[in-house]
């Protein structure tokens, strides 16, 4: 009998401690989407918000309409050219300048990066999902300082490998697992892969001018730094996206 008793307590100590040491706000989600071209996507709960487990894929918007792929051979430097109004993509490069990965990353690993037209568009997300805002962000940044990252907000979200030394990888303070997808220049050449990882926001800030060009877009930025950049920039720049749930 008291062999049983001793037995049940372990077993109840035992369901104790991986009750409380499960963290509910942060947590793989079994729910999936797919976009327009049949990439399905896991889910990530952290606090309130539900994200995406990975950037944006798509080569097609949601109503079937291709998204023109951007090449140099092809369009030169005109990413820049917002007379043309073309909606434009391209792979994030993943070469791997500064042997912060052992392996080859395949072509798509940093997933797409996306131009003004293409961001603007409304039609990139799948239903249910958007391209999320700074406050948005902010938000997620909140949680995570509340939650033990005060200060490493930004190492929190990075991957645990696959940084640049210079940057410096993430610390599993989440499993956001952005990875380093670098920025397109107004001319339309990769920056930085390997070292800085870029998420545009739906947030665009009009400096006064009544052109297109007088609008400038905040951008998320992880870097060399603990927390997390929210810089505003030429809405000529590429990022990449990670989309929200409604």
């Amino acid at each position: 009998m008291k062999n049983t008793i001793k037995l049940f307590a372990l077993i109840l100590m035992s369901l104790l401690f991986l009750a409380c040491s499960q963290d509910d706000s942060t947590t793989l989600v079994e729910e999936t989407f797919t976009d327009a071209d049949g990439n399905v996507y896991n889910t990530i709960t952290i606090g309130n918000q539900v994200w995406a487990s990975e950037n944006l894929k798509t080569t097609t918007f949601n109503d079937g309409t291709p998204i023109t792929e951007y090449t140099f051979a092809t369009f030169g430097n005109n990413w820049n050219n917002l007379n043309d109004q073309t909606s434009l993509f391209q792979w994030a490069d993943t070469s791997d300048f500064n042997n912060a990965v052992d392996e080859e990353l395949p072509p798509r690993y940093y997933a797409a990066m996306y131009n003004y037209f293409a961001l603007e568009s409304g039609k990139l997300a799948p239903e249910g999902w958007r391209i999320p805002s700074e406050a948005d962000f902010r938000e997620l940044e909140s949680f995570l300082a509340a939650n033990g990252q005060n200060g490493n907000e930004a190492t929190a979200l990075k991957s645990e490998t696959g940084w640049v030394e210079s940057s410096g990888n993430g610390n599993g303070g989440s499993i956001f697992n952005a990875l380093p997808n670098g920025y397109v220049s107004a001319l339309g050449s990769s920056i930085f892969p390997g070292g800085i990882c870029t998420f545009a926001t739906s947030n665009l800030i009009n400096t006064g001018g009544q052109s297109i060009d007088s609008q400038r877009r905040i951008l998320v930025q992880l870097f060399d730094e603990p927390t997390i950049l929210f810089t505003d920039n030429a809405i000529q720049i590429g990022a990449g996206v990670r989309l929200i749930k409604e």
